[in-house]
């Protein structure tokens, strides 16, 4: 008892002997090396990574029937506490089964035992080699399926490279270089000849005064011109003071929108402002302009002005 002791305490901070943690699974541990090595335990990951992994070596030995009579119970009586270890055990002997065939089953055990010997490692070696396989299989597979559009465009630009255009060749470079050949001249045809003086558009005005309400017989007439781009032009007489700028809205005589628009006073005619309206705008019938300015910030209403349409 006193040896064993003497061993626990020399143990560092850093970790147990294997055999220690062993004897921890299986209940082996006394009273004095139990308490200690559990608290270690629940402060020390490394440790607890040497327990889990030594958790499995023990379900493989006892798979494989590797543990001695005593050991067997122990680990009947210890171990298999939790559904987790049990899982453990019946893993270990699904893999003795798959590997292990029933002809060599007898000698398996030994034949394993015997190559540990040779090569000098333990079940715990190759269990850390075996993770680290699976870890760069695993990093590889991702770097593949992160560069396998790369690799496709690559394969694809390889077997079917991209078809590149013929260099422009100068029409001259196509005909023969001999002299005593004849040389056609082709005379462009000559472009037709347009006219250069453009029609204007045709302007028709009439002054309009504001009134209170529609003159009904007296109301000015109109007569549109026929040409799509022609214009009537309404001079709307405005008082010298009532300076814009101005706002018209033009109605018809069902008070339905037809056009509006900004106005700005000509500054040679002081008197009047001229509202174009495109003719292709007006139909037959009767219509009303509402003159109104900005007064500061106000809406001003300067009148009303009435025409009718032919």
């Amino acid at each position: 008892m006193a040896s064993n002791n003497g061993q626990f305490e020399q143990a560092n901070s850093s970790g147990f002997p294997d055999e220690m943690i062993r004897r921890f699974l299986l209940g082996d541990l006394n009273a004095t090396e139990r308490p200690v090595f559990e608290q270690r335990l629940l402060v020390d990951d490394a440790l607890a990574a040497r327990v889990r992994l030594a958790e499995l070596e023990l379900a493989d030995d006892y798979a494989y029937r590797q543990l001695s009579n005593a050991e067997r119970e122990l680990f009947t009586e210890k171990f298999l506490l939790s559904a987790d270890r049990e899982r453990k055990v019946r893993v270990s002997r699904s893999l003795r089964d798959h590997f292990a065939p029933a002809a060599v089953a007898g000698g398996s055990a030994a034949y394993i035992n015997r190559l540990r010997a040779v090569f000098g490692v333990s079940q715990l070696a190759w269990r850390f080699a075996f993770a680290v396989v699976v870890l760069l299989l695993l990093f590889g597979a991702a770097l593949l399926v992160i560069k396998e559009p790369r690799l496709a465009r690559q394969i694809t630009n390889s077997i079917v490279p991209r078809r590149r255009l013929a260099p422009s060749v100068p029409h001259e470079a196509s005909h023969s270089n001999n002299t005593s050949a004849p040389e056609h001249q082709t005379t462009p045809s000559p472009m037709p000849v347009h006219d250069q003086t453009a029609a204007s558009p045709l302007i028709v005005s009439v002054a309009l005064l504001p009134m209170a309400s529609s003159p009904g017989d007296a109301t000015p007439w109109i007569s549109l011109p026929k040409g799509v781009e022609d214009i009537a032009r309404l001079q709307l007489a405005v008082k010298p003071d009532q300076l814009g700028p101005y706002r018209a809205e033009l109605l018809t005589s069902e008070r339905q929108p037809v056009l509006s628009g900004e106005l700005i006073k000509a500054p040679d005619n002081g008197a009047q402002v001229n509202f174009d309206v495109p003719a292709r705008l007006l139909k037959s019938g009767d219509y009303q302009i509402r003159l109104s300015r900005d007064n500061a910030g106000a809406n001003e209403n300067l009148g009303s002005y009435y025409f009718r349409v032919q």
